[in-house]
């Protein structure tokens, strides 16, 4: 059975340009990367328990963290998915 991991919540994290100081930016950075990392994780978690399959040891943070990645350097949500689903069945050779 093939999963499919969907991250249609992120819309929810666009930010919009304000003028900000460089700390303030860095600490913005890290929390937008740590609520897509647990929207990732949810959709992730999720699309295993709907496959009734449990995921291997590291497998969902690995993914994740590419995706945040991805994302980070320009990449589309539905381009960072498909990236990073390659390269963890890859790693984790399912």
């Amino acid at each position: 059975m093939r999963l499919v991991f969907t991250f249609t919540s992120l819309a929810a994290l666009t930010l919009f340009a304000q003028p900000v100081q460089a700390d303030t930016l860095s600490a913005s950075a890290s929390n937008r990367n740590d609520s897509v990392t647990r929207f990732c994780l949810a959709g992730f978690q999720a699309a295993f328990q709907a496959a009734r399959k449990v995921p291997p040891d590291g497998m969902g943070a690995y993914t994740c963290n590419c995706f945040v990645e991805q994302v980070n350097k320009g990449s589309s949500i539905q381009g960072a998915t498909d990236i990073c689903r390659q390269l963890a069945t890859t790693k984790y050779r399912l």
